[in-house]
């Protein structure tokens, strides 16, 4: 089912409201709904654009980047722990996505605020989109839960705070293997 109730919802629009801003009806709007009508893609890309999510998002796949950053503020807060299983001369199984966000944040002088909301994470962590993982959610079939989203974003934060040249050897070492 897609999305767009969920989304006029959100914003508090009316079927009339929302049909004013994309000039539609409202009998229009309802159908696409209910399912009972498909949108063609130039439409679902206005709607799509109007509300500022994917139109995959919007057709009802994926997750939005919104949900994205929301759990990453989630884990920040939590101190959301991950587990690696490391070997030898590594003993420390256990770090933190606070960890890996602060050691992130110090490496490229960002100032974390006392209270992060979305906007401190789209500023500073927009570059997560680059991970071919991360992007995925966007469009993904799939269900996750949220411990795996947590997990997929830290790693990429991860990834992108290592220095370029060990980002460089791992990714030589990979493709040997």
């Amino acid at each position: 089912m897609n999305r767009i109730k969920k989304l006029r919802n959100e914003r508090n629009l009316t079927l009339v409201e929302l049909g004013e801003q994309l000039n539609l009806p409202k009998g229009t709007l309802s159908r696409y709904e209910h399912g009972t009508r498909e949108p063609k893609e130039p439409m679902w890309q206005a709607l799509a654009n109007f509300f500022n999510v994917s139109v995959d998002y919007l057709k009802g796949y994926g997750y939005s980047k919104d949900y994205i950053y929301k759990l990453l503020d989630d884990a920040y807060k939590e101190d959301y722990p991950l587990t690696f299983e490391l070997e030898p001369p590594f003993t420390n199984t256990f770090i933190s996505a606070r960890d890996e966000i602060e050691n992130y944040c110090k490496q490229n002088k960002i100032s974390i605020p006392k209270d992060t909301d979305l906007d401190f994470w789209k500023t500073n962590f927009n570059f997560i989109f680059k991970d071919r993982s991360v992007n995925r959610l966007l469009t993904t079939k799939d269900s996750y839960s949220d411990d795996d989203i947590k997990e997929i974003i830290i790693n990429a934060i991860y990834w992108y705070g290592l220095n370029p040249h060990t980002r460089e050897l791992v990714n030589k070492l990979n493709h040997k293997s």
